[in-house]
């Protein structure tokens, strides 16, 4: 139960790797654990600052930076402590859980809001002095990427306007430009495994960056943020996104007849505009399903290909991988033998399912762990475990007409 427990753990809570950004000393100190308080206290920092300045809420952000917090505000780094995280609080030991929120709430002042070890004298005083009206949202926040020692970072402006003042030019009591804001490697330290994590196949549980790196995209010099952060959105989008998914696959197919009673079907839905495997990660499955559809508009499933890696709960086991690699193709063929009944057309239809081994994992703790969790951590579970199947899209439909000959 408790190696279920840890295992569950890993896959849910991306860990911080510090030592994943040891290729960059300016990302390897930005994201090395814990960050720094709000307030600068840890490090004698003491700068005078406005109030505005000094509150650290996104929606203060949204003051200067409108765009960015209304793509944040709807965005999974806005949703990203969540009932599938909190109901874990109950099952894991402290330290485990509190490794998940390097993540999932960076900073120390919204992990206090999460889990008692952070509620120190030194931190709450840091809370109470940027976040003066609380902390709604303990998520990922404006300040878990842009604040360190009281100031302010980002990428470098895209144009500079010569009028400007120096004041203009750097905001905040000044403001530190680096391009590794752009760049891949800041997205790894979180949505990559650490070396020390769980292998299976030779693979890590998450090799986002890696499998980026070994692609097309990188060396054409395509980052995450190219994608991801179009135009420097802050939407994030991925694979919960059904436009953007249909942007970044190709379907196409056809039917062949091969006597008066068979028919081939043959089917490819290919990647391209994903800079890494599809669907990247664990966690997603892609359903590729074929039907008959009669004359009565009778629909009968004839043949399904599933499109990910499939592993056990407990992360012991892949049963397979079929995920695309970035400009490759997954190819789908079988035979139809007519049974006689009039068919009109054949469907193909493709579901994404966005959490499908989040489904699997909260479904068998559900049945397994029930009886040992407090109301309120059941009701969390049951309630994310809801959501994650509620995910589930249709990402387009097909249909090419029957045969002629096998119509009749």
């Amino acid at each position: 139960m408790k190696v279920l427990t840890l295992q569950l753990s890993v896959l849910i809570c991306i860990f911080i790797n510090f030592y994943g950004c040891k290729e960059n000393s300016f990302l390897a100190k930005h994201w090395k654990h814990p960050l720094p308080l709000l307030n600068g206290s840890n490090q004698g920092i003491q700068l005078k600052l406005s109030s505005l300045e000094s509150n650290m809420d996104p929606k203060q952000c949204a003051t200067c930076h409108e765009d960015q917090w209304k793509s944040w505000k709807n965005s999974f780094h806005a949703k990203s402590i969540g009932n599938g995280l909190i109901w874990q609080k109950q099952i894991l030991e402290s330290k485990e859980f509190n490794n998940c929120l390097n993540c999932h709430s960076p900073l120390q002042e919204t992990k206090a809001e999460i889990s008692k070890t952070f509620r120190t004298d030194e931190i709450i005083q840091s809370q109470k002095q940027h976040f003066p009206e609380g902390i709604s949202n303990p998520s990922i926040q404006c300040a878990s990427c842009h604040i360190r020692n009281q100031t302010w970072n980002g990428p470098p402006r895209k144009t500079l306007n010569q009028n400007k003042t120096e004041d203009d030019l750097f905001p905040h009591n000044g403001f530190q430009a680096n391009p590794d804001f752009e760049n891949s490697l800041f997205c790894k330290s979180c949505h990559e495994s650490p070396e020390y994590g769980v292998f299976l196949n030779g693979k890590q549980l998450m090799e986002v960056y890696k499998e980026w790196e070994n692609s097309s995209f990188a060396k054409q010099g395509i980052q995450c943020q190219n994608c991801h952060m179009p135009n420097r959105e802050h939407s994030w989008k991925g694979i919960h996104d059904p436009e953007f998914v249909r942007k970044s696959v190709q379907p196409s197919w056809k039917l062949e007849k091969i006597s008066n009673t068979e028919i081939r079907i043959h089917a490819e839905l290919k990647s391209i505009a994903v800079g890494h495997k599809f669907p990247t990660y664990l966690v997603p499955k892609i359903l590729l399903r074929f039907y008959t559809i009669d004359t009565i508009g009778k629909k009968t499933l004839i043949e399904e290909s599933i499109i990910g890696r499939l592993v056990n709960t407990n992360l012991s086991e892949e049963y397979y991988d079929t995920r695309i690699a970035p400009n490759d193709k997954h190819s789908i063929d079988f035979t139809y033998k007519w049974n006689g009944v009039k068919i009109k057309k054949i469907e193909w239809e493709t579901i994404v399912d966005p959490d499908e081994h989040y489904v699997r994992s909260f479904e068998e703790s559900l049945l397994k762990k029930s009886e040992f969790l407090s109301k309120e951590t059941k009701n969390q579970l049951e309630l994310s475990l809801s959501e994650k199947r509620e995910s589930r899209y249709n990402l387009f439909t097909l249909s090419l007409p029957m045969p002629v000959l096998l119509q009749k």
